[in-house]
């Protein structure tokens, strides 16, 4: 929230000493009764201040401090549009008082007109460049601007003019956060903290995010637990943490902190009036499972399905119906947004082990748990070289995309590949990628357009020696069909696949390949390279 600098109340010249039958108040005594007002609005009284305020601007209507101070009681009363026509007129009638302009810009700011506010921020900034406060709020525009690297000139600028203001130093690690310098920005929540002087600051969850991304674990989970120490009810907090305890493989921990998903804005329950289900046998009863979050998750907990006895209803989203028919004969499937046939309880699929009370040493890991229709076609490799499926790139929506999908470099270096002939897997805009990146000796097969749903590209995988994927809903596609399955890994990777290790107790024929440093792609590549050219040597790939 853009915040105003109120300074000190100005001095008119004297032009008229008679008394005002509206005011009582002369023109010498102006400035007395700016004070007045000032310490109004100070006291967050905006009510007084707005009375006092008008009488002064009426009384003096060329007092531009007047309509200043008319306008920052506006403000205050969250009544912008007021706030913008006051402080305009303060501007008017004093161009050259830089405040003026900066306290414009806020309230320009305050109802969305970020043009005419950055303009005023530059003028006042211009006028007097020592604006601390001019510059953080002038920064905050920039950054709801997705103009990151200019904001960051100003929160410097910022901190530089007042090195002591905590929310200037959260807001700059936050930018940082946000652009995944983490280690500035934990500098910076670091100043603030000392800035604070010990008080609490609401900065540990960032903290604690960044320390995260950096796979620093325990430090991250020390920052939530302060959080949720003098906040306990702290959604943010509860549900770092679970991601934080699931990727340090601490499950069972990690599956009850899960839950606090449903306090989250994008994480809506269902609102069923059945009650949900805790694990208690069915005896009868109808059991509906339904899908969250994305299609590799519902892929992903499937394998909990052959663990419940009784009637069970799972719906699920449009591409994987047939898939799971296949694959579970016994269960209804139901496609997402269709009516829901009678049952008597139900619970979110991402709850499953929770209450199967899964922990590293009892994962249900046996594959495969899917079945894919049978295709005659197999793909035809290059003589000597396996037959890989690749998938590059997860859906460009995702706000983790940027960090799990390839760059054009590294795809380059991974068709290139010799011991490998690769098929597209990868559906959507991104094939366009593959025929511009692949080596034209050794061109690229795309499979996509004879993928339909997930059942297509099952049926596919069945026939390929391996699949080569990035963190996307193929890699549990490919593990729970039981085929060799390469996974390609940012340097923070999604809970599931854990720290440190290179192989994958959800999925017994999966190898981990994970960067070495964030954004390490091409080390990445030719460990998955290395990987290939063994396979190739020994003849005789897994099927």
């Amino acid at each position: 929230m853009p915040t105003a600098t109120c300074g000190r109340a100005g001095v008119i010249p004297k032009r008229d000493e008679r008394e005002s039958s509206m005011t009582g108040i002369t023109p010498s005594g102006l400035e007395a009764a700016l004070r007045e007002v000032l310490a109004l609005i100070q006291a967050g009284r905006p009510e007084a201040a707005e009375s006092a305020c008008r009488a002064l601007a009426d009384r003096f209507p060329d007092s531009a401090e007047a309509h200043h101070l008319h306008g920052l009681a506006a403000l205050i009363a969250k009544n912008g549009d007021a706030a913008v026509l006051r402080l305009s007129r303060a501007v008017a009638l004093a161009p050259h008082a830089a405040r003026f302009h900066a306290n414009l810009g806020t309230a320009q700011q305050g109802i969305r007109a970020s043009d005419r506010a950055e303009r005023s921020y530059r003028r006042a900034l211009h006028l007097e460049p020592g604006q601390a406060e001019a510059a953080f709020n002038y920064a905050n525009l920039l950054v709801g601007a997705e103009q990151p690297d200019m904001a960051l000139s100003f929160y410097r600028r910022a901190v530089t003019l007042q090195p002591d203001r905590v929310k200037y130093w959260c807001s700059l690690g936050n930018l940082h956060l946000r652009s995944r310098r983490e280690i500035p920005a934990l500098r910076a929540y670091g100043i603030a903290n000392v800035a604070a002087g010990g008080a609490f600051i609401d900065t540990a969850v960032n903290q604690g995010m960044a320390y995260q991304r950096l796979n620093q674990l325990p430090e991250a989970l020390a920052q939530y637990e302060r959080t949720l120490a003098a906040k306990p009810g702290d959604t943010s907090a509860h549900w770092n943490r679970a991601l934080a305890l699931l990727v340090s493989g601490r499950l069972k921990e990690g599956w009850e902190e899960y839950e606090w998903r449903w306090k989250l804005a994008e994480s809506q329950p269902r609102g069923f009036a059945q009650p949900l289900w805790a694990g208690e046998p069915l005896n009868g009863r109808v059991l509906l499972l339904h899908a969250e979050q994305g299609l590799g998750d519902t892929l992903h907990f499937a394998r909990y399905l052959p663990m419940i006895e009784g009637h069970l209803i799972l719906e699920c989203q449009p591409p994987l119906c047939r898939l799971l028919s296949v694959s579970f004969p016994d269960a209804r499937i139901v496609e997402s947004g269709d009516p829901l046939p009678p049952f008597d309880l139900h619970l979110p699929l991402m709850s499953l082990p929770r209450v199967f009370r899964t922990g590293l040493d009892s994962i249900p890991a046996s594959v495969p748990y899917l079945r894919a229709p049978d295709l005659p076609l197999r793909p035809a490799a290059r003589p000597g070289t396996l037959a890989v499926g690749v998938v590059w790139g997860g859906d460009p929506a995702h706000r983790n995309d940027r960090q799990r999908s390839l760059g054009r470099d590294a795809l380059e270096a991974l068709l290139d590949i010799p011991q490998a002939t690769f098929f597209s897997l990868q559906k959507g805009n991104r094939g366009a990628e593959l025929a511009e990146a692949a080596p034209t000796e050794r061109p690229v097969l795309d499979l996509g357009p004879m993928i339909g749903d997930m059942a297509d590209t099952a049926a596919l995988i069945r026939q390929l020696d391996a699949v080569v994927t990035v963190d996307t809903s193929v890699a549990h596609l490919a593990g729970a069909l039981g085929r060799p399955v390469c996974i390609m890994l940012p340097y923070s990777p999604d809970w599931r696949w854990l720290l440190d290790r290179s192989d994958s107790p959800w999925y017994p024929t999966a190898k981990l390949f994970r960067q070495a440093a964030p954004g390490d792609w091409l080390g990445v590549v030719r460990a998955v390279a290395d990987h290939l050219a063994v396979m190739g040597a020994s003849r005789h790939p897994l099927r």
